[in-house]
């Protein structure tokens, strides 16, 4: 009965691949935490840092609205202009920072170490 289920009801491999890559596609890391948890430094300036990004994404000829967003986002405090960023878009960030934190450095470090640079 399971196999039958399986048989009738599993996507294709190509399809399941497609939603995979849209889903990393989709914008998953707000600017806020990604100050207090990954670069929370005095140095760090997120709209230079997001302004550089953009910068690269559209010297590369990569879309950048698929990669960065301009958001607004509600707390106790009230609303508040945020930024949301791909995978990409983060870790472009992280890495063009600029910031002279201990913490972001290393994050630096691993992250070109990950993508083989």
């Amino acid at each position: 009965m399971l196999a039958k289920y399986y048989q009738y009801n599993h996507t294709e491999p190509a399809i399941e691949l497609l939603i995979s890559r849209m889903d990393e596609m989709i914008s998953s890391h707000f600017a806020s935490n990604l100050l207090n948890q990954l670069v929370n430094a005095e140095s760090f300036n997120m709209e230079n840092s997001v302004k550089k990004a953009i910068t690269i994404l559209r010297l590369i000829g990569v879309p950048v609205h698929e990669h960065i967003s301009g958001i607004y986002r509600s707390d106790f405090n009230g609303m508040r202009k945020d930024w949301q960023f791909s995978e990409l878009a983060c870790s472009l960030i992280i890495l063009t920072s600029g910031t002279t934190s201990d913490q972001a450095e290393q994050i630096q470090t691993e992250l070109l170490e990950f993508y083989g640079l």
